[in-house]
């Protein structure tokens, strides 16, 4: 039950924070979750794509696998903060507990997000050395390898320094001073999307030059292209600082927390989706035999009848339960015909030489035997 304080404002009791019934709040928790679900999923999808192709970890796993679990740390100081914060309350109802919940556990989640960001980056990048073993694009990517680690050490040292001492983010009654907590946070937002903007343009002149066919330089643009998602996402977070105000930092925090959540948890499957092409290709053929399986049925008779049809039209080939092997069974030990209107000049001559008798016997073996392909399509469309 709520408390109330000597102003007469309510304020929520220690300990566990009923989640507030409002819409933002519900947004976070829904997201976060979906996010914490597919990175898992994902992850599951990438060691199994691992073991298809018989591949060891490289330094990419290692460092995606350090940005997963730094990922899960985060989401979980997001939701303590929603908990044990009162993250989505107006500042006035929160007690001095839960003020300092709610900051400590912002301290926390911007050097592990930090930490995600970084190592997911990371491993794309060293995944992208491994694949191109250019000289000067080795040289771009380790530049930008070093930009990424100047990156995380300002996210960190931000969020630690930008309050002296350390205690005044929760508690501003002790003597301290504290800096422009939002210019410090889009300065790591703006820089984190320019990182963003390198890493996607890096491989694309790679791709170019590479002397294949244009359809599979169109795929591979698109596999690495996918990062733009991860673009989009900084951008929006870096668009929601503007609505941040740390007089009332519990209740304007909720929709930062949303997209700060949703920015990692792409990040984290755009990391993995380049390597899933074992799924995929196994996802496909397992929906073609399923096709195949269903359609086998019903598509008997006009395959059978197809293949045949195919036959005659081909150049030379040999006739095989047809009414020309039988025609010519007559006239020697010949078993291929020429398609198609034209006729070897042999062939004709011997039609010719062999007299009416001949014209008149092979015009029956014709009849008998249209009857008997006749039959046997009967037989084969009774049996399927």
């Amino acid at each position: 039950m709520a408390s109330s304080s000597s102003d007469g404002v309510s304020k929520l009791p220690a300990g566990i924070v009923p989640i507030i019934h409002r819409a933002e709040v519900y947004q976070f928790i829904w997201c976060a979750s979906i996010f914490l679900v597919l990175t898992t999923i994902w992850t599951g999808l990438r060691i199994y794509s691992r073991r298809v192709r018989n591949v060891a970890l490289a330094l990419e796993d290692w460092l995606y696998y350090i940005a997963l679990i730094s990922f899960y740390g985060f989401i979980a100081a997001l939701f303590m903060a929603v908990y044990l914060g009162g993250a989505g309350y107006h500042m006035i109802h929160l007690t001095p507990y839960h003020v300092a919940r709610l900051t400590q556990s912002f301290l926390v989640l911007e050097s592990l997000y930090g930490v995600t960001m970084c190592g997911v980056k990371w491993s794309m990048l060293f995944m992208l050395k491994r694949i191109f073993a250019v000289p000067r694009f080795e040289i771009v990517t380790w530049i930008i390898i070093g930009l990424q680690a100047a990156w995380l050490v300002m996210t960190v040292l931000i969020g630690f320094l930008i309050c002296r001492p350390v205690s005044k983010n929760w508690d501003p009654t002790i003597p301290g001073t504290c800096g422009d907590r939002i210019a410090g946070y889009t300065a790591v937002s703006v820089v984190n999307v320019i990182i963003d903007c390198m890493m996607l343009i890096l491989p694309l002149p790679m791709i170019y030059n590479l002397q294949t066919r244009t359809g599979y330089k169109l795929c591979l643009f698109c596999i690495f292209g996918i990062g733009i998602v991860t673009i989009v996402f900084s951008v929006v977070r870096l668009l929601s600082l503007n609505e941040l105000d740390f007089d009332d930092f519990s209740y304007t925090a909720v929709p930062v927390m949303t997209w700060t959540a949703a920015e990692a948890g792409v990040a984290v499957l755009v990391a993995s989706s380049a390597l899933l092409r074992p799924v995929v290709d196994k996802v496909i053929q397992c929906v073609k035999s399923r096709s195949s399986r269903i359609s086998a049925p019903s598509n008997a008779y006009t395959n059978s009848q197809s293949k045949m049809n195919s036959k005659l039209r081909r150049g030379f080939v040999n006739v095989v339960d047809s009414d020309d092997s039988l025609e010519l069974g007559m006239m020697g030990a010949r078993t291929e015909i020429q398609g198609g209107e034209k006729h070897s000049k042999s062939t004709l001559n011997t039609v010719t030489t062999a007299g009416p008798e001949f014209t008149e016997r092979r015009g029956r073996m014709t009849i008998v035997v249209q009857k008997q392909v006749e039959q046997t399509f009967a037989e084969r469309e009774d049996h399927v």
